[in-house]
């Protein structure tokens, strides 16, 4: 066996049911998930996480008794517009597998076609003759009929409640658009799908549930986003040994071609994230294809080289920052302790509280749950050769 076939074993993607025996801890946030599914009434609730940490994957898990489940994906996110026509087509183009909705949700389905055609084609044509200096009225410019389509999607909502009493909406890639554009958006049509027998799903940015749960601690003052979501709930970054765990599991048939170091190293790089272990896995197998095996010493050359390229704006220290990042190798704890540590190598208190609020910045050194400690993208590499002084 050679790494050629490890490859095709080291691709990102999510899971799904066929490969649940690659799923690592994530079945509380499932079970949470299928809950609010099976036993709410309505409502609105999001999955919220980093970009990586398998928001897509629990979603592609949700199940519900006796109720239509429908996942959609929203790819036209260039304004509050794009996203609720995208968003009715998906949910008309889903439900017309369903033969008690297929009819309506087709006729929906091309109208939305229609009209987006229309403005887009009007749009294309304009942009074409704009150089001729044709003028245009604006109220002759086609325009997106907004409150039109709220009315389509509150039809296709209220029809497929009628046929199937129960209707699970799971929105995706939501999480890849600006706060302001999806708050706007859900503001918009929140009379739309807050309504008996639909419950809604969505991919939320982390910085809305970082929004969520500080309006949620706010003592008898309702925050904006509370209006909207019922509850959200947070993909947590995994753990080392879960990150390597999932590795081995993806792995498992060809562990003799990968040294155990080579886990602990690519566990360390992913930071809590699986996608970044993954991808770094991937990518020192692909450009070291030829060997027999892969060592520690291929995945360290790999990470220098990558940390160059994509760090090479922050990789200019100042030799207290040079001096802390040595100190910090294996450090984990809180702030007073990292203070503690940095004056016992001669950097001055309040020249220490600066250094860490520099090296947080340039995400090399990380702040989670209260506890400071070094990025593992830097934690193999020759921190000498590769940071430059200033």
């Amino acid at each position: 066996m050679s790494l050629k076939d490890l490859v095709r074993h080291l691709v990102d993607k999510p899971l799904d049911l066929e490969t649940r025996n690659l799923l690592v801890n994530r079945e509380k946030e499932i079970q949470i998930l299928n809950r609010l599914a099976e036993f709410q009434s309505y409502g609105v609730y999001g999955v919220a996480g980093e970009t990586g940490v398998g928001k897509t994957t629990v979603l592609n898990f949700v199940e519900a008794k006796d109720a239509c489940v429908k996942k959609i994906n929203i790819t036209l996110r260039e304004s509050v517009d794009s996203i609720l026509y995208d968003l009715i087509y998906n949910l008309a183009r889903a439900l017309e597998a369903e033969r008690e909705i297929a009819r309506e949700a087709k006729q929906i389905r091309e109208w939305v076609t229609e009209e987006v055609a229309s403005v887009r084609g009007f749009a294309l044509g304009f942009s074409m003759v704009a150089s001729a200096n044709v003028n245009f009225q604006k109220s002759e410019m086609p325009r997106f009929n907004f409150f039109a389509a709220k009315e389509k999607l509150a039809e296709l909502i209220e029809r497929t409640v009628r046929m199937k009493e129960k209707l699970i909406l799971l929105i995706d890639e939501l999480d890849k658009e600006r706060k302001e554009d999806v708050l706007r958006t859900l503001d918009a049509i929140k009379s739309q799908i807050v309504f008996e027998g639909l419950v809604v799903i969505l991919a939320l940015p982390y910085s809305i549930y970082r929004e969520y749960s500080a309006d949620r601690m706010r003592w008898n003052e309702a925050g904006n986003l509370e209006n909207i979501f019922k509850d959200i709930v947070f993909l947590e970054p995994l753990s080392k040994s879960d990150i390597k765990e999932l590795l081995i599991r993806r792995i498992r048939e060809h562990l003799d071609l990968v040294s155990q170091e080579v886990l602990e190293i690519a566990s360390d790089f992913a930071d809590g994230n699986p996608r970044d272990a993954i991808w770094i896995l991937n990518k020192t197998v692909f450009e070291n294809v030829e060997e027999k095996r892969i060592s520690k010493e291929h995945i360290v050359r790999t990470i220098e080289k990558l940390v160059g390229e994509y760090f090479v704006h922050q990789l200019t220290l100042t030799e207290n920052q040079r001096k802390a990042l040595r100190t910090l190798r294996d450090f984990t704890g809180s702030k007073e302790q990292l203070v503690s540590e940095l004056q016992k190598v001669g950097i001055k208190r309040t020249t220490a509280y600066s250094v860490i609020e520099q090296l947080v910045q340039k995400k090399i050194l990380l702040f989670r749950n209260g506890v400071y400690r070094l990025s593992g993208k830097f934690k193999h590499v020759d921190m000498n050769s590769l940071f430059q002084i200033r």
